[in-house]
């Protein structure tokens, strides 16, 4: 039971949190497939996890002949913030948490070789908060890669689902 918590406050944080990581997760498989360049990535890209993705795009820049290194260095920076923001959705989303009196929720993280519980506490506020650092996170990935591969970059993820009039699943059926 939620005690202290206005429960619709809690929802429209974590609502705020979830939309925000799914864009960054679009912006993510553009990227991909805009490094790779070619529009079959969409195939591939909708198995990957966010963090795949991320260093997926990490190692592909690092080698990408057609980007240039300072270019490459706004690439690695805007996917550390994806990096980051990501992982504190993870902290939010995945771990066991409970709320407090005075709209502060805890998570409770444990190890996979350890009985050690971490305790975090967040406010409300800290939980939007995060849905504007994933937001930013999205927006400069997309700055950097107009930066290194022009206005256009984000364009090549969608074609195959334009040309094939559907989207591409996961499903290996479809």
């Amino acid at each position: 039971m939620l005690v202290g918590v206005d429960v619709d406050e809690l929802q429209h944080a974590l609502g705020g949190v979830v939309l925000e990581a799914s864009y960054l997760e679009r912006v993510l498989r553009a990227a991909f497939s805009a490094l790779v360049g070619s529009k079959y990535t969409a195939v591939v890209d909708g198995r990957l996890t966010a963090a795949a993705l991320i260093e997926d795009c990490e190692r592909i820049t690092r080698y990408h002949t057609a980007i240039t290194r300072p270019a490459k260095e706004e690439i690695g920076t805007a996917l550390r913030a994806c990096h980051e923001a990501n992982r504190n959705r993870n902290r939010v989303i995945h771990d066991t948490w409970a709320t407090r009196p005075g709209s502060v929720m805890v998570t409770l993280r444990g190890g996979r070789t350890s009985h050690d519980i971490t305790v975090t506490a967040q406010t409300l506020a800290e939980v939007r908060q995060l849905a504007v650092q994933l937001a930013d996170a999205a927006h400069e990935l997309g700055t950097a890669m107009t930066t290194a591969l022009g206005p256009d970059w984000a364009r090549l993820e969608n074609q195959l689902r334009q040309e094939l009039g559907r989207d591409i699943g996961a499903d290996p059926g479809r």
